[in-house]
């Protein structure tokens, strides 16, 4: 089974002039500074934007996937929450599970995206030397490996544990640094007091 069979492909809303951030503006957009493989989507500092043009928003719902296919980082990216006006950049394709597609979870489909197999088949179909990218027909054409749905939702669980841990040990790591250097620096001032 492809990815086109489980989820329709759309591109992310064209700016032509660029993106400009206007205070009270009624639409927001995702862009690159605000995704990240494993910490998802980060909707703190969304530019706002006047949209111009005749192509209607697309507005992202909750549950679709973005899906980063330009750079040295290919993934997937769920959005997890109920956003208003908010319109993807065109550095996406959105990926939108099939209504009569019950038997995918979109938080799945976001993982098996990341998951090393799928990047090996991305890297197997990669076009460009500048700026490596993947087209429209690569990712609909992705192999999709659908287990039952009870099994889909114990890897999305063990995937999220394992990100906690990731970020839980990353903050201890840290911790002990700043301890340490704290430790370090003290030892070094009793030293500098003694050669003044």
């Amino acid at each position: 089974m492809n990815v086109s069979h489980i989820a329709t492909l759309t591109a992310g809303h064209p700016f032509r002039e660029g993106i400009k951030h206007i205070d009270d503006a009624e639409t927001a957009v995702v862009q690159l500074k605000d995704v990240d493989a494993e910490k998802g989507l980060d909707c703190a500092n969304l530019y706002r934007v006047q949209l111009t043009g005749r192509k209607l928003p697309d507005y992202l719902r909750h549950n679709d996937i973005l899906f980063v296919g330009r750079g040295y980082r290919i993934f997937a990216v769920l959005v997890d929450q109920d956003l208003e006006s908010t319109v993807a950049g065109s550095h996406f394709f959105i990926l939108r599970v099939k209504p009569d597609r019950q038997d995918v979870r979109p938080d799945y489909l976001t993982w098996y995206i990341n998951h090393k197999q799928s990047q090996r088949y991305f890297s197997q179909h990669i076009a460009g030397t500048a700026l490596p990218h993947v087209n429209r027909t690569v990712i609909e054409n992705l192999p999709v490996v659908v287990p039952p749905i009870n099994v889909q939702e114990s890897i999305v669980k063990a995937h999220r544990c394992r990100l906690k841990e990731k970020a839980l040990l990353e903050q201890l790591i840290e911790k002990k640094k700043q301890f340490l250097d704290q430790l370090l620096d003290q030892t070094l001032e009793q030293y500098q007091e003694d050669n003044a």
